[in-house]
């Protein structure tokens, strides 16, 4: 009798691990099997409707011209501005995609540490980057190219379909992005904000004008916008006019001017490597208009308003 509750006891113990085992398989195959859904179909995923616009904002103006230690600086390792908008995703609730045996594909977008295979090549390249949220993995809610000529002559649709917490980047005519920023406000008169990281500190920067920012990018440069959620429910308040006196304009004038002169840089920075004699030409051209407006400025020859609608003309560039 005893001999036969001991294997009575020993075959629940078995059937117990038995179980056991099966159960624990079951659950790392769901993991793996909806981790493949994921990959064969983003249609619901990409709605990230879970993603916390004030939350990534708030992380953004935090840190825009500081780092956060708990991520590495790569700002002599080719620039931060990727590494910084990646953080700026995560904080606003962007899940970790991919491991360390995946560190280099497109589909992967994780950061442990700050070397690869602890951390993802889309983490800090803009171009791995940009294929992972937009042009192949299409990660994000809806992702559009505008070239910067474009873009700047419809501002309007961009300021209406653009909000907190989007990611824009800028790539050259070949379509390879090299620079990103992260949306921090929207305000009256039609006005974006960005903040960034950039290859200097000098160029990290905090609520900096978007449209004057793209003074500084050539005509068939390109603005990449991705929205990172569905916010078509999201109505902007509608403003009326402001009327803006001689000192609005001054101002306004003065923003235009360091925007530009940013951008002038991140541009130059880029094009070190890319080496085209057309961006070098616009460099040189704006650099010149600048000198010129300034020079007008300080002579009092013309107002504020006049300078800062020929600082908006490209036709002589």
């Amino acid at each position: 009798m005893k001999k036969i509750l001991k294997i009575d006891i020993k075959l629940k113990l078995i059937m117990v691990l038995v179980l056991f085992f099966m159960l624990c398989e079951l659950g790392v195959n769901r993991k793996v099997s909806l981790a493949g859904n994921i990959n064969d179909n983003l249609e619901n995923y990409a709605d990230n409707s879970y993603y916390d616009r004030e939350k990534a904002r708030d992380y953004a103006i935090k840190w825009a011209i500081t780092s956060n230690k708990e991520y590495y600086n790569y700002i002599n390792d080719g620039g931060d501005c990727t590494n910084f908008v990646s953080q700026v995703l995560r904080a606003g609730g962007m899940e970790f995609i991919g491991s360390k045996k995946s560190s280099t594909d497109i589909k992967s977008w994780f950061y442990y540490s700050s070397n690869l295979p602890n951390r993802s090549a889309t983490w800090t390249s803009a171009k791995a980057f940009n294929l992972h949220f937009g042009k192949e993995y299409k990660r994000v809610y809806s992702y559009r190219e505008y070239k910067i000529e474009d873009a700047l002559g419809n501002w309007d649709e961009i300021y209406n379909s653009i909000y907190v917490g989007d990611i824009v980047q800028y790539s050259r005519p070949n379509n390879i992005a090299f620079h990103s920023q992260a949306i921090t406000d929207l305000l009256e008169k039609k006005t974006i904000y960005f903040s960034q990281h950039s290859n200097s500190i000098e160029n990290f920067y905090k609520n900096g004008n978007l449209k004057y920012y793209l003074l500084g990018k050539p005509d068939d440069y390109n603005l990449l916008i991705y929205n990172i959620k569905n916010d078509i429910n999201n109505i902007k308040e509608s403003r009326g006019m402001t009327v803006l006196t001689e000192e609005d304009y001054n101002e306004e004038l003065q923003e235009a001017m360091d925007m530009i002169k940013i951008s002038i840089e991140d541009t130059r920075f880029d094009n070190a490597s890319y080496k085209s004699k057309d961006t070098e030409e616009f460099i040189y051209n704006m650099e010149n208009k600048l000198k010129n407006v300034e020079y007008e400025r300080y002579s009092r020859a013309k107002s504020s308003k006049e300078l800062l609608e020929y600082l908006l003309d490209r036709s002589d560039l």
